[in-house]
């Protein structure tokens, strides 16, 4: 039952059995009374008598009272368990103050003790402790320390705070209750208060970076989540994303990217204090919400862009939500660097992986010194320009590589591309040697990546199919338009594999026109572009095809021009193009035309002679260069030095070689013609009619038709002897002729040394080491002349005159008489086969070819005019023939003069194959 304070009854109450009127009057006033308070009380009553006579009164005696000291105390606001007089609600860990007002309700000053209790029937006991608010503000301050008694003078007050401290582990209902009393006797403990503690909200942060690999340059959002996981709700939550380190390291926010699901955005330019505006210089950023229910969600998002400096770096970063007491943190990273990569691998398909089936490139078949080639694709995978280099290596065999991209030209590197760029790249091998032969590319970046692909060659064979073309008429001589050419193509399978899917392709020359084709050869295209092909099929082992094609010079053709042919093959184990030797026809339908003047039909010794000669250049199209005059003087001429002219003006001395002159005279212009003049003296040496042959050779302007001979040209003159006696030489020589033509060839005929020749009279001479003999002073006039038999290995050769006795012959002598002496080897040794002639410029290549015992003997002699520099002579064997003895080729300066090359060859062909067409050059 609730005490009140004790009050005592005032005097003066009226009392209804004074109902006469009667008063009485209290000497205090109201409220308690101080103890040792003297009370004293009189009554008087007034009343009316009965009888007349006005008022009366009368007085009671009087009444001392001394007031004792009592205790009382008082607590408000009160209450109980089942009504509590106040609540809070709080979470897990969460503190509260509950205020109270204690009043001294006793008659004197008083100590009261006060207690906080915990009563029973809590789900919880928290912290509790009293403190007394001596500034009345409700709160417990710095300085107000706690408090177990109050001491109150009689009727004082004083406020009283009980500060409530829950545990994280606390929930439920706990009652909570201040207790004041007197010491022993009357207490107040009827004060209860309720602390309802919730269940906790329990905070978890998740953060992202998406992307979390970023190049410099690109942006990444970044997304903070925090979730009430717990069970009740939270109190305001705030969701802080802090930057600055981020920022000082290259990775900075982007303006206006920040968004938040629920709450209030707010950003911090100092890490201090924060505001609704952004700033201009952002370096945090974060939402506040007031409260967050259980199982909720609070996003924030924002971008963020990395710059050149935040290259290589990994950035962490840290984001913290807290409600009440409660705080947690979320971490995530992002890294900032360019991804390069680099794929290489069979066209179209870059990105193979590596060391598979689809990243290997195969060719069945290829060949020593023939390119094979495959073909590429280089891809930059990366995200960052990069430059790129592309090797060979070889785990199989030995090549030597060529790399060119898709124009053809060599590749340029190191090879720059842009991200998810192409290129193709071609690599072709040139074998080294025979057998199998893998390579593998490696195509490397600067930034350190890299990758690879093979290509594989499963046989390399050693030499190249044999390919060979000649023409007729051979390029030792010119064609003229409408004249036809036979062009030979010979194709041979040298391998012990045979070629399949062979194709023979002959592009004619733009000036010659298809007439015919042997062996189903088809021609296309239209004049002046044709092509001849040849549909082969599958070329055996060892095998040989031979095609040809007949042609004619057109009427586009110009003198000086060179109709140049190559014919070419491919296969499918071949498939580039292999091209064969090249043919030259070289085209001139007009000509030089030389005449020779003397300027005296008769001479005696010690006259002087000039000779005129009058060069023309027939063609109207094109100019000769290099021309050279050749005029061989008779016996007995002698050139006089100085004489020279060209067209009026002195002209360098002629070469003289085995008293043969030769001028060079340079060009002659198209339709021109140039006058060359020179004298001689008429020696002793001179008899009859000295007869002067002159020719003149040159090259079409652009050097393609070659050797052009002009008519040869004579002159004569008469020698008179005068008053010189009769008297003559008799010379000759003494040979072997084996090819029994009765002119000593030199190199093939063998002079014979010591061969005894007589003359009528009794003279008697012997053969020097070149064959020849010489009987001077012999009188004009008919002379025997006898070959002594027994002194040769050979008997004579039957010539007209010897009147059928080999060996005796009448001779005529008048000047300078000749007469050799052929002899007749024996009958198998050497039978004559064929000669060819090949006129170049101031060159000259007379072959001829002998059968001799089952084997072919080849003399090449060479006539040149001057030295001629990087000379080459190649002399083709037929196709099949082996080399026996001797070369066929010569290189190196060819001295002016005469040069002699003999070889013996085996041949098993045709006999009329057996001679083919040398080829010279040389450097101008």
């Amino acid at each position: 039952m609730k005490h009140t304070s004790l009050a005592l009854l005032l005097p003066g109450l009226l009392v209804g059995a004074f109902a006469a009127g009667a008063q009485a009057q209290s000497t205090n006033a109201a409220g308690p009374i101080p103890a040792g308070t003297e009370i004293t009380n009189q009554a008087t009553a007034t009343f009316n008598p009965v009888t007349p006579g006005g008022e009366a009164s009368a007085q009671s005696n009087l009444v001392r009272t001394v007031v004792q000291a009592v205790c009382a105390v008082s607590v408000t606001p009160g209450g109980t368990v089942q009504i509590p007089g106040q609540t809070a609600e709080l979470l897990p860990g969460e503190g509260t103050t509950f205020q109270y007002t204690v009043v001294n309700s006793g008659n004197d000053r008083f100590t009261l003790p006060l207690t906080a209790r915990t009563e029973a029937g809590s789900a919880h006991a928290p912290a509790t402790r009293l403190v007394l608010d001596a500034n009345g503000n409700g709160v417990a301050d710095t300085g107000e320390g706690e408090v177990g008694s109050l001491t109150l003078e009689a009727g004082a007050a004083a406020r009283v705070l009980l500060v409530v401290e829950t545990a994280q582990s606390a929930g439920g209902d706990a009652f909570v209750n201040l207790v004041a009393s007197c010491g022993v006797g009357q207490q107040d403990d009827d004060n209860v208060s309720r602390v309802r503690v919730g269940p906790p909200p329990v905070l978890a942060v998740h953060k992202s970076f998406t992307p979390a690999l970023l190049r410099p340059g690109s942006e990444t959002t970044v997304t903070v989540t925090t979730r009430n996981a717990g069970g009740g709700e939270s109190r305001e939550v705030t969701l802080t994303d802090p930057l600055a380190e981020q920022i000082a390291r290259g990775l900075v926010f982007m303006p206006g990217s920040a968004r938040a699901s629920a709450g209030t955005l707010e950003y911090t330019a100092d890490g201090l204090t924060w505001g609704a505006a952004e700033p201009a210089q952002v370096r945090g950023v974060r939402v506040r919400a007031a409260s967050l229910a259980a199982g909720a969600d609070l996003s924030l998002t924002f971008r963020m862009r990395a710059t050149g400096e935040a290259e290589n770096r990994t950035f962490l970063n840290v984001a913290t939500a807290a409600t009440g007491r409660q705080q947690v943190q979320g971490t995530a990273s992002a890294d900032v660097r360019y991804q390069p990569g680099v794929a290489i691998g069979p066209v179209g398909q870059p990105e193979a992986p590596e060391n598979t089936p689809t990243d290997l490139q195969t060719r069945p078949f290829a060949v020593v010194g023939q390119a094979v080639c495959f073909d590429h694709t280089l891809k930059n995978t990366g995200d960052v320009r990069d430059l790129f280099t592309v090797t060979v290596t070889y785990p199989q065999g030995a090549a030597t590589a060529r790399l060119t991209g898709a124009d053809g030209a060599p590749l340029a590197q190191p090879l720059p591309l842009d991200p998810g760029s192409t290129a193709l790249v071609r690599v072709c091998y040139d074998a080294a040697q025979a057998g199998g032969l893998e390579a593998l590319l490696t195509a490397a970046g600067t930034r350190g990546t890299s990758n690879t692909t093979r290509d594989v060659v499963q046989a390399v064979e050693a030499g190249l199919p044999e390919l060979l073309k000649t023409v007729s008429p051979g390029p030792e001589r010119t064609v003229a338009q409408g004249e036809e050419l036979t062009y030979t193509l010979r194709v041979r399978n040298p391998y012990a594999r045979p070629l399949t899917g062979v194709t023979v392709n002959d592009p004619l020359p733009g000036h010659v026109d298809f007439v015919e084709a042997s062996s189903g050869g088809t021609v296309t295209g239209e004049a002046g572009a044709q092509t001849v092909s040849w549909s082969v099929g599958t070329l055996a082992p060892g095998e040989t095809r031979s095609f040809t094609v007949r042609a004619r010079v057109g009427t586009r053709a110009v003198d000086g021009e060179a109709l140049k042919n190559i014919f070419n093959m491919v296969s499918t184990e071949l498939p580039t193009p292999l091209p064969s030797n090249e043919v030259r026809s070289p085209v001139w339908s007009a000509a030089l035309r030389i005449s020779k003047a003397v300027s005296s039909t008769q001479a005696a010794p010690g006259d002087r002679l000039t000779y005129t000669l009058t060069i023309q250049n027939l063609s109207a199209t094109t100019a000769i260069e290099d021309a050279v005059v050749t005029d061989t003087p008779a016996r007995g001429l002698e050139y006089l030095a100085g004489t020279s002219t060209l067209g009026g003006e002195g002209l360098t001395d002629p070469t003289n070689t085995s008293g043969v002159l030769r001028w060079k005279i340079g060009m002659i212009p198209a339709g021109g013609t140039v006058k060359v003049t020179y004298q001689t003296r008429v020696t002793a040496d001179a008899t009859g009619d000295l007869v002067n042959r002159v020719e003149v050779m040159g090259n079409g302007a652009g050097g393609n038709a070659r050797a052009i001979a002009s008519n040869v040209a004579t002159a004569v003159t008469r020698l008179n002897l005068g008053a010189f006696a009769p008297l003559a030489d008799l010379l000759g020589t003494v040979f072997v002729d084996r090819n029994r033509n009765g002119v000593f060839d030199k190199g093939l005929d063998s002079p014979v040394e010591r061969a005894r020749v007589l003359l009528a009279g009794g003279r008697l001479v012997l053969t020097d080491a070149a064959g020849r003999y010489h009987f001077a002073g012999v009188p004009l006039g008919t002379h025997a002349l006898r070959l002594d038999p027994g002194s040769v290995p050979y008997l004579p050769l039957t010539v007209p005159g010897d009147g059928g006795l080999p060996g005796t012959r009448a001779v005529h002598v008048r000047g300078l008489t000749g007469v050799d002496f052929p002899l007749a080897p024996l009958g198998g040794e050497i039978a004559a086969m064929r000669r060819t002639t090949l006129t170049v410029g101031g060159l000259r290549v007379e072959k001829s070819l002998h059968l001799v015992d089952g084997v072919y003997r080849v003399t090449l002699r060479l006539v040149s005019a001057s030295d001629l520099a990087d000379f080459e002579l190649q002399d083709a064997l037929p196709l099949g023939a082996v080399l026996k003895d001797g070369r066929n080729t010569l290189s190196g300066t060819l001295k002016a003069g005469e040069t002699l090359l003999t070889y013996d060859f085996a041949f098993t062909g045709e006999p009329g194959a057996a001679l083919t067409d040398p080829a010279v050059r040389w450097r101008n």
